[in-house]
C-alpha cells in the first residue's frame, strides 16, 4: 500500500512541475523577454537576469505551493 501512496505523490510534484514551468515560458514568450535583453546595455543584462530567475523561481515555488495545498484540500474532503 505505501507504495503506491508514494507513485501518487511523485505524479503530483510532476504536475504541479510541468504547470509551472508551462506558466513561466509562456510569461517569458508574452513580455517577449529574448528582445529586451537583446536591446539592453551588457552591464545591465546581469541584474536583471538575476532579478529575473529569482521572480521565476518564485512563482514556481507559488503555483506548485498552490496546486499541493489544493490536492490536500481534496484528498480531505474525498476521506469524509
Amino acid at each position: 500500500m505505501k507504495n503506491g501512496s508514494e507513485k501518487k505523490v511523485r505524479q503530483w510534484r510532476i504536475i504541479a512541475f510541468v504547470i509551472s514551468v508551462a506558466f513561466i515560458i509562456f510569461m517569458w514568450v508574452r513580455k517577449d523577454i529574448s528582445s529586451i535583453y537583446a536591446t539592453m546595455p551588457q552591464e545591465q543584462i546581469a541584474p536583471l537576469v538575476f532579478t529575473t530567475v529569482a521572480v521565476s523561481l518564485l512563482k514556481v515555488t507559488l503555483i506548485a505551493g498552490g496546486i499541493l495545498l489544493i490536492k490536500q484540500i481534496v484528498c480531505k474532503i474525498k476521506k469524509k
